[in-house]
C-alpha cells in the first residue's frame, strides 16, 4: 500500500491512539469514582435519615412512656418544662428529617404523614388531659371515646412507619461498603483490561511502525551497497513520506552518478593521452584505450604490470623516485620519462600524476611529447646552425670594417667614416641578437654553465658604469650608483650582464636631464638590487608580460624600436638560475626593476 502520510504524521498518529485510549480509561475511572462518591454520599444521607428517625421514634416513645399510665394522664402536665422540651424536640427532629428527605418524595410524604399523625396524637393527649380534669359523667363518656381512639394504635403505626423507613435507609447505608468494593473491583478490572489492551495496541503499533521504517531503511541501505558494488538497485520506492522521498532522491542521484561516470568513461576512453591508475605497489590496475596508440598494447595487457617496467632502463630510478615522492606528496610537478613500446621503440612522455590517500592509488595522465621534443631539438639545431653560420661572416665584416676604417683615414671623403660607423653599429646589433639567441637556447636546454663565486655588488656597479656611462652621456641621462658593500654568491659575468641590460633599458626610456638610480639592500638572506628610472612608466596591463620572449612595450615610442625583445627574458632566466627573483614596479611615471641574489655565506 502506498504510504501517503509523512513519518511525522505516522508517529503522531501512532502515539495519539494509545493516548486516546488512556484518556478513555481515565474517563471511565472518573465515572466510577463519581459513582463511588455518589454512593458514599447516599450512604451518609441514609445514615443521617436513619439516625434522625431513631431520634424521632425515641422522642415519641419517651413521650408516650411519660403519659401512658392513668396516673400520668391525671397528674403529669403537658406544658411543664419536660413536656415542652419533648414536644419541641419532636418538632425540631421532624424539621431536620423533612430537610433530609425533601429530595425523596416517597419518604418525604411518609414523614409529613407521620408528623401529622404525631400532631393528632399530641392533640388527643391534650384532650384526654382536659377531660380528665373535668371529672363528670359527660367527661367519662369522652374519656371512653378518646381511649378507644388511642387503642386504635395510631402511635404504633407512626412508629412502625418511621422504623420501616429507618430500616430501609439502614440497608442502604449497610450496602455502601459492598458497593464500594464493587466499584473498586470494576475500576481494577477496567484499569487492567484497558492497560493490557493499551500495551498490546502500543506494541502492535510500534511493531508496525518500526517494521515499516526499518524494512524500507534496509532497502535504502542495500541500494547504497548495490550502488557501490555496481549491482542493480531495488525499484524506486512508492509513497510520499520522508523515506520514500529519500529513496527517490537516491535513485535520481544514482542515475546522475551513472550518467556522470558514463560521460567520464567516454572522455577517458576517447582521450588522446594515456590515462591509467597505479596501486600502492606500483602495479597498473586501470588503463584507457590510448595505451594502444602510445605503447602498442591493449589495456588488458597492461593490467597487473609494474609501471616501472614501461620505463627505459636509463629512466627507471627517476621513475621510482617520482612514484615514491608522490605517495608522500613531496612532489606534484609533472616528470618527463622515456617509455619503451611493444615494438622496442623509445618515446618521450610527460607524466602528470596525483596520489589519492583515500583510494590508495596514483592517477596518471601520460602525454606523448616525442614529437614536441623532436621539433624543439630541430629548432635548437637550426638556431645554432643559423647563429653560428651568421656569426662567422659577421666577424669577417667587422674585421673588414676595421680595415676600411684605417684606410679611410687617408682619404678626404667625409662619407666614408660615416658609412663605416653605420656598418659597425648594425653588425654589432646583429652580433648582439645572435648572442642573445644562443644564450636563450643554452638556458632552455640546460647547457648554460654557472661559475659561482663570492664577490661584492660594488664590483658589478663599477663594471656597469664603465659600460653604460658613454650611452648615458649621449642622451643626457645621469647615472647614480649607490655605494654598496653587500657580498653575494653568483656568476659575476652573468650578473654584470643582467645589471647592464637593466641600466641600458632605463637609459633608453629616461628623458633628457633625468637620472637613473642604482642601489642595493639586504633582506631575508638575499641581496636586492634595484634600477630606478624616471621614464614614462609601464602600463598596468603590460607589467605581467615584460619578461616574455620578443616582448616590447607598446608605450615605448621610438626609443624602443630596434631591440631584440630578449634582454629581459635572459635577465629573468639568469636570476632564476641563481635562485633569485626579478620583478618590476611602476606607478604612473617611472619604473623600478628589482632582482635578488643569495648572500655570500662566508664572512666579509
Amino acid at each position: 500500500m502506498q504510504a501517503r502520510l509523512s513519518l511525522t504524521s505516522k508517529v503522531l498518529l501512532f502515539v495519539s491512539v494509545p493516548l486516546l485510549i488512556q484518556l478513555g480509561l481515565l474517563a471511565a475511572l472518573a465515572h466510577l469514582q463519581k459513582q463511588a462518591e455518589d454512593a458514599l454520599q447516599a450512604s451518609a444521607h441514609s445514615k443521617a435519615v436513619s439516625e434522625k428517625i431513631q431520634e424521632i421514634t425515641s422522642d415519641i416513645f419517651e413521650f408516650s412512656k411519660r403519659y401512658r399510665s392513668q396516673e400520668a394522664l391525671e397528674n403529669t402536665p403537658l406544658d411543664d418544662d419536660i413536656g415542652r422540651m419533648l414536644v419541641a424536640k419532636v418538632w425540631h427532629d421532624y424539621d431536620d428529617l423533612k430537610e433530609l428527605t425533601k429530595a425523596q418524595p416517597e419518604i418525604f410524604s411518609t414523614v409529613i404523614a407521620s408528623e401529622r399523625t404525631t400532631k393528632q396524637a399530641l392533640d388527643i393527649y391534650r384532650q384526654i388531659k382536659e377531660i380528665w380534669a373535668k371529672n363528670d359523667a359527660g367527661s367519662l363518656r369522652e374519656k371512653l371515646i378518646l381511649a378507644r381512639r388511642m387503642r386504635q394504635g395510631k402511635m404504633e403505626r407512626i412508629v412502625n412507619q418511621l422504623i420501616s423507613i429507618s430500616d430501609e435507609q439502614k440497608k442502604v447505608y449497610d450496602k455502601a461498603p459492598e458497593e464500594q468494593t464493587i466499584f473498586r473491583k470494576k475500576a481494577q478490572t477496567i484499569m487492567f483490561a484497558l492497560g493490557v489492551f493499551d500495551l498490546a495496541l502500543g506494541v502492535l503499533l510500534a511493531l508496525f511502525l518500526t517494521k515499516g521504517i526499518t524494512s524500507r531503511l534496509q532497502r535504502v541501505s542495500e541500494n547504497t551497497s548495490n550502488l557501490a558494488a555496481g549491482l542493480p538497485l531495488h525499484p524506486v520506492m512508492q509513497g510520499a513520506d520522508e523515506i520514500a522521498n529519500l529513496d527517490q532522491v537516491f535513485h535520481k542521484m544514482a542515475n546522475d552518478l551513472k550518467e556522470a561516470a558514463r560521460k567520464e568513461r567516454a572522455v577517458v576512453d576517447n582521450a588522446v593521452d594515456f590515462i591509467c591508475t597505479i596501486d600502492a605497489n606500483n602495479r597498473l590496475i586501470a588503463a584507457n584505450p590510448a595505451s594502444n596508440a602510445l605503447l602498442g598494447m591493449e589495456p588488458d595487457e597492461l593490467i597487473g604490470k609494474y609501471a616501472i617496467d614501461l620505463v627505459t632502463e636509463s629512466n627507471k630510478s627517476k621513475a621510482a623516485n617520482f612514484f615514491e615522492k608522490l605517495k608522500t606528496q613531496e612532489v606534484t610537478a609533472p616528470v618527463e620519462l622515456e617509455l619503451a613500446t611493444s615494438k622496442g621503440e623509445t618515446i618521450e612522455t610527460s607524466w602528470a600524476a596525483h596520489w589519492s590517500q583515500a583510494e590508495n592509488s596514483i592517477f596518471c595522465v601520460v602525454h606523448d611529447i616525442t614529437e614536441r621534443r623532436r621539433v624543439e631539438k630541430l629548432k635548437q639545431e637550426v638556431t645554432a646552425m643559423i647563429t653560428h653560420d651568421l656569426r662567422s661572416p659577421l666577424n669577417t665584416v667587422v674585421n673588414v670594417l676595421g680595415f676600411l676604417e684605417e684606410v679611410t683615414k687617408k682619404t678626404d671623403d667625409e662619407r666614408a667614416p660615416r658609412y663605416i660607423d653605420m656598418g659597425r653599429r648594425n653588425t654589432d646589433r646583429m652580433l648582439s641578437l645572435i648572442n642573445d639567441l644562443l644564450d636563450i637556447e643554452k638556458i632552455k636546454s640546460g647547457n648554460m654553465n654557472l661559475e659561482i663565486k663570492d664577490f661584492r655588488i660594488e664590483h658589478c656597479f663599477t663594471s656597469c658604469e664603465d659600460l653604460t656611462a658613454t650611452a648615458a652621456e649621449e642622451v643626457g641621462v645621469k647615472l647614480n650608483f649607490t655605494n654598496c658593500t653587500t657580498k653575494v654568491s653568483a656568476d659575476q659575468n652573468l650578473i654584470d650582464r643582467v645589471l647592464s641590460n637593466l641600466v641600458s633599458n632605463a637609459i633608453r626610456y629616461s628623458p633628457k636631464g633625468k637620472a637613473v638610480e642604482i642601489f642595493c639592500d639586504e633582506a631575508d638572506g638575499f641581496a636586492r638590487i634595484a634600477v630606478k628610472d624616471e621614464g614614462p612608466g609601464i602600463p598596468a596591463d603590460e607589467i605581467s608580460t615584460v619578461f616574455e620572449r620578443f616582448r616590447q612595450l607598446k608605450s615605448g615610442g621610438a626609443k624602443n624600436k630596434g631591440g631584440s625583445g630578449l634582454g629581459l627574458t635572459i635577465c629573468k632566466a639568469i636570476v632564476e638560475m641563481h635562485g633569485g627573483k626579478i620583478w618590476v614596479e611602476s606607478a604612473g611615471e617611472g619604473s623600478t626593476f628589482f632582482f635578488t641574489l643569495p648572500l655570500s655565506q662566508k664572512s666579509p
